[in-house]
C-alpha cells in the first residue's frame, strides 16, 4: 500500500515521527512519497527519504520529490531553482513537485503558470513526472482549465508525464487530465459527505489510473476529518474507494500502488 503524497518531514509530526511510521508499517503502508513544498522542505524531504530508501525501517521505504507550491513561489530566487536542479538528480527524488496554480489564495494564472511552465521544462530535463497542485478560486477562473489550456498547448515531446493530487476538479476535466496521460490521486476527501463529483470520478475512472494518498498531516479521511492526518490513514481512502466501485479494498490497495510504482520508477 502506497501513500502517493505525504508531508511527514512537517513540524506537526516533530513529536512522534517514529511512531508515524512504526503505525504506517503496522497497517501495512509499504511506502511513501515525500513533498517538498518549497526549497527547504525539498531538501529535507531528500534527507529523510535517503534515510530509507532501499533500507525500509518499520517496514516503510520513502521517497521524495522536489518543488515549490504555487502559492510559496514568491520566494523562489534563481539559487533555490539551481538547488532544486541538483535535487532532482538526487536517487531518492523520484518526482517535480508539488506544483502547479492555486487560486484559491489570490493566485493568478499571470503569476504562476510562467514558473509552473519553468518546472515542467526541469521535470522533462530531468525525466521526472510532475505532481501537480491545483486548486480553484471559489469564484473566478478555474485553475484546472488554466492547466489543461496549457498542457494542450504542449507538443507531446514537452508534454509531462505525472499526476494530479487530491483531485477536486469535474469529470469533464478528469476525462481531459486522462486523455492527457495524467494520473488523478484521491485524499482523504473522496470519503467525505460533500465529495460530489470527486466520488463520481473515483467510483468510475479507470483504476489503472488512480492513486490514493493522504496529503497529511491535511485532509484527514473520515472518520478522522478535521484531526491530524499520517500515512497510516491511506487505507480508510482505498476502503472507501473500493466500496464506490463495489470492488475489493485490497484490490484498490493492489493496483493503486502498482500505479505509484510505476509512475515514479520505483522498483
Amino acid at each position: 500500500m502506497f501513500d502517493s503524497h505525504a508531508h511527514v518531514t512537517f513540524e506537526q509530526f516533530d513529536e512522534d515521527r517514529d511512531q508515524v511510521l512504526a503505525r504506517a508499517g503496522e497497517a501495512g503502508v509499504t511506502g511513501w512519497i515525500e513533498v517538498g513544498t518549497d526549497v527547504a522542505t525539498s531538501q529535507r524531504a531528500a534527507t529523510f527519504a535517503r534515510q530509507y530508501t532501499g533500507r525500509p525501517p518499520h517496514q516503510v521505504a520513502v521517497w521524495a520529490s522536489a518543488g515549490v507550491h504555487p502559492s510559496d513561489i514568491d520566494s523562489l530566487t534563481e539559487e533555490g531553482w539551481e538547488s532544486l536542479s541538483e535535487l532532482a538528480d538526487d536517487e531518492a527524488v523520484v518526482a517535480i513537485g508539488e506544483v502547479g496554480l492555486d487560486f484559491y489564495r489570490g493566485g493568478t494564472a499571470e503569476r504562476q503558470v510562467p514558473v509552473l511552465e519553468r518546472f515542467i521544462d526541469l521535470a522533462m530535463t530531468k525525466n521526472l513526472p510532475v505532481i501537480f497542485h491545483v486548486r480553484d478560486a471559489d469564484q473566478g477562473p478555474s485553475a484546472h482549465e488554466a492547466l489543461l489550456k496549457l498542457l494542450a498547448s504542449l507538443p507531446d515531446s514537452r508534454r509531462p508525464r505525472g499526476v494530479i493530487h487530491t483531485f477536486s476538479g469535474t469529470q469533464e476535466q478528469a476525462a481531459a487530465y486522462l486523455q492527457l496521460g495524467l494520473m488523478l490521486s484521491f485524499s482523504g476527501v473522496v470519503t467525505f459527505k460533500d465529495a460530489g463529483q470527486v466520488a463520481d470520478v473515483a467510483s468510475s475512472m479507470p483504476i489503472h489510473r488512480m492513486l490514493i494518498e493522504t496529503d497529511c498531516p491535511f485532509l484527514a479521511p473520515e472518520p478522522h476529518r478535521s484531526k491530524r492526518n499520517e500515512p497510516a490513514h491511506v487505507r480508510l481512502v482505498a476502503e472507501h474507494i473500493a466500496g464506490l466501485r463495489n470492488i475489493t479494498a485490497e484490490e484498490v490497495i493492489t493496483q493503486t500502488a502498482a500505479n505509484t510504482k510505476e509512475l515514479f520508477g520505483i522498483t
